[in-house]
């Protein structure tokens, strides 16, 4: 039996940024072949933690 591979990454789009905030976008890998989508959310670009991956602090930002 072969064993597959699952990854999920969240980042945002640095080109798309309009008035301070940026898209998040997210990447599903599986088994190597990658499939992209947008969240449909924005946050600001001052709020992104890269290394993790996701926006620090609590607000509804």
């Amino acid at each position: 039996m072969q064993r597959s591979t699952f990854k999920v990454l969240f980042y945002v789009k640095r080109q798309s940024e309009k008035s301070g905030q940026v898209p998040v976008m997210g990447r599903i890998t599986i088994n190597g072949t990658m499939s992209q989508f947008s969240c449909k959310l924005s946050v600001r670009s001052s709020l992104w933690d890269a290394k993790a991956n996701k926006a620090s602090g609590k607000s509804l930002e």
